[in-house]
């Protein structure tokens, strides 16, 4: 007989809320479709996720993220990749063994952040449907097109043996740091070990980039079959609505400049302070959206608001401007809203964000050395400039026309659907 049960789709990331709301967006949108989903991320999400109508099992506890987020050196160009991968190998074991659970009845489709290592020994080991989610182009190893790498980039004149030689050091280096924690789970599954970790021997079968063709142009060398659905319109429940006393704030004057530097950000005390000073010498309003209030300048002046979160698609078109850290979750809410962005790129993918933001047209980024209010300011000035605001609302068109929440969907259920009938045609008749 058919077997017409709904698909169950486990969901797997951890990072900050541009690493796991996109997770929440595509579950949102499967259990919409009547399928079963589960997230498993920090416990910090369990509630907003059963709110959802998920099943949740704890990635990592939101002690053990928040140990590795109030370390300084996790917002360190180069220092963060030793910290981050070190703790993510290290989390690897128990973490194989509850994404195991999930699909040990043969019927989960697993989705995963492709930095969760220990998904990839799940894949392997027992064979489950796997499709891997990258949130940015920054995650794609190219020769042709090479990502920034924080202080250690390829260049983009390399030729193909220095690509090759660089890719391969960057591989080497990460083996340092997570090839024994990673090969001591393997060979407790009779595995054997791996060198070069992230470039693992069993691919996932469903590659899905949740960026468009035109902030990521895919190119030669990127592995086949990535298929690229665009920006994913998500970026919080759609309860979560802008506070009243913001939005009449934001309505009341010129529009003002928002400024954020990231949902996990415990270490901007001074890009907090530069950006105070900015606002009062260019005479511009501003929103300061954070956390940790610790970290802001007291007190604050009645022109300057300050608010722990707020849903970006509705704060943004009420802005003049954005200054950010270059996340790709705040990158891409700032296109969808044609807002103009400076980026201050802190550690991981931000650097990247600030470069194609550069191409693009629609922002500035401010390097190390220039994060004062007075490059602030500046920068302000030029980004509020006509020529500006107008790239960024034709930007802007172009996202609207995007669908990607959709065909990510469509894909992740042609997976399920390409699994369960291999399956079917491998039993049996009745």
């Amino acid at each position: 007989m058919p077997d017409t049960a709904p698909t169950h789709f486990a969901l797997i990331s951890s990072g900050s809320d541009g690493d796991i709301f996109p997770f929440f967006g595509l579950g949102k949108a499967l259990v919409g479709r009547g399928h079963r989903v589960t997230l498993a991320t920090s416990d910090r999400y369990q509630t907003l996720a059963e709110d959802q109508g998920f099943g949740f099992r704890p990635l990592v506890s939101s002690a053990e993220a928040d140990s590795v987020f109030e370390n300084a050196d996790s917002w360190h160009p180069l220092r963060s990749a030793l910290i981050t991968l070190r703790f993510r190998a290290q989390c690897a074991r128990r973490q194989y063994e509850m994404i195991a659970s999930l699909v040990r009845d043969g019927r989960a489709v697993l989705v995963v952040n492709p930095w969760v290592l220990a998904a990839s020994v799940v894949k392997e080991r027992l064979a489950p449907p796997m499709a891997t989610i990258l949130v940015n182009p920054w995650q794609i190893p190219s020769i042709d097109a090479p990502p920034v790498m924080p202080g250690v980039s390829l260049p983009t004149w390399a030729p193909g043996p220095m690509g090759r030689f660089y890719w391969w050091t960057f591989d080497l280096l990460v083996d340092l740091i997570v090839r024994p924690d990673i090969n001591r789970l393997r060979q407790s599954l009779d595995l054997r070990p791996v060198r070069r970790i992230l470039r693992w021997p069993v691919p996932p079968d469903l590659a899905i980039g949740l960026f468009p063709d035109w902030y990521g142009p895919p190119q030669p060398d990127w592995p086949a079959g990535i298929r690229l659905a665009g920006f994913l319109h998500y970026d919080g429940p759609a309860n979560f609505d802008l506070p009243v006393e913001l939005r009449e704030f934001c309505r009341c004057g010129p529009p003002p400049v928002a400024f954020t530097f990231g949902t996990r950000m415990m270490h901007a005390a001074d890009l907090f302070r530069e950006a105070l000073s900015a606002c009062r010498t260019i005479g511009t309003r501003g929103v300061f959206l954070t956390r940790y209030p610790a970290q802001l300048p007291r007190p604050l002046p009645p022109e300057v608001r300050h608010c722990e979160f707020a849903p970006l698609r509705e704060l943004l078109p009420l802005c003049a401007a954005l200054v950010h850290h270059g996340g790709i979750g705040t990158t891409a809410r700032a296109l969808a809203a044609g807002t103009p962005q400076l980026i201050v790129p802190q550690a991981y993918d931000q650097f990247d964000n600030a470069r194609r933001i550069e191409r693009l047209g629609a922002g500035e980024q401010l390097k190390r050395g220039r994060r004062t209010a007075p490059c602030i300011a500046t920068a302000l000035a030029r980004l509020t400039a006509p020529a500006v605001q107008a790239r960024c609302r034709a930007l802007a068109a172009e996202y609207a026309s995007d669908d990607c929440l959709d065909r990510a969907v469509r894909w992740l259920e042609e997976l399920a659907n390409t699994r369960r009938n291999v399956v079917a045609a491998a039993r049996p008749d009745d």
